[in-house]
């Protein structure tokens, strides 16, 4: 979901061995049965026998927005002729693939840069409800759904993300399929209720959940419960992801690298998993 923002500044990407490294680290330490972990190193990446699955949709001018949000632009600055190449930026905080900070919904809730980065270094989970979704474009998850999912694959491990693949993310390419308007304007497209996001924040202390829609709740939301749950509950969601089936059901890691924007509600981010082969 989105707000209106001020414009971002020109910032460079960086790219941080230090974090897959982390990841890696992560994955020795969980509990082996809860969340079906192979042993990884950097090698493993290297050699083929893993790879690293880019989670995250191209910013880009045209891209779906959530209603009241920040469109990106790209302004050239400079051209190789001139020396070198460089462009500047307008993005809101929540435009993109992008993450969302506890402050999003919560007075004194962390920022987008006081969130913990061993937080943003996670096991990874699978949620599959493309059938459902195709069926039901207002299709919420709920803790009946997740106790089945858990039946099915095992407890959900702490300082786990729970990823949510509605389908949606094969719609990106069409903004007006992607938000899926009636004629009212309302939207309509899935999410997680507020009962399953209360119940992975405070039974399985997860890192957070991510969606490929707009919003982690359903497009109809008025009130973004499941929002409130997970934000004021001190965690994050991640919105917009894309790829989701390159993932497993689990036996995955994710990194989220938001851009760190000091008293940020959210933030663009790149969002990576490391899936062995």
């Amino acid at each position: 979901m989105s707000r209106p923002g001020r414009a971002l500044r020109p910032t460079p990407a960086l790219v941080l061995p230090a974090a897959v490294a982390a990841l890696l680290a992560a994955f020795a330490a969980g509990p082996a049965r809860a969340a079906r972990m192979f042993s990884l190193s950097l090698d493993d990446v290297a050699n083929g026998r893993a790879e690293v699955v880019d989670l995250t949709h191209d910013l880009k001018e045209g891209i779906p927005l959530f209603p009241g949000g920040i469109p990106f632009t790209l302004e050239p600055l400079t051209q190789l002729a001139d020396g070198y190449y460089m462009n500047s930026f307008v993005s809101g905080e929540h435009t993109g693939t992008h993450l969302d900070a506890p402050a999003h919904f919560g007075k004194g809730l962390p920022a987008v840069d006081e969130l913990p980065p061993t937080r943003l270094v996670s096991q990874g989970i699978l949620i599959d409800v493309q059938s459902k979704a195709a069926a039901n474009p207002d299709y919420v998850l709920t803790l009946v759904d997740l106790q089945d999912w858990e039946k099915a694959n095992g407890r959900i491990a702490a300082r786990t993300l729970v990823i949510l693949n509605t389908g949606w993310h094969q719609r990106w390419e069409n903004p007006d399929r992607y938000l899926n308007r009636d004629e009212s304007g309302a939207l309509h497209f899935p999410g997680f209720s507020a009962e399953a996001v209360r119940h992975l924040v405070k039974e399985r202390d997860v890192n957070g959940i991510g969606i490929d829609t707009a919003s982690v709740d359903p497009g109809k939301s008025a009130t973004f419960d499941a929002h409130k749950a997970v934000l004021q509950g001190g965690r994050y969601q991640v919105e917009n992801l894309d790829n989701l089936n390159l993932l497993p059901v689990r036996g995955f890691g994710v990194v989220v690298a938001p851009m760190k924007i000091s008293r940020g509600s959210g933030a663009p981010a790149r969002v990576l998993a490391i899936v062995p082969r």
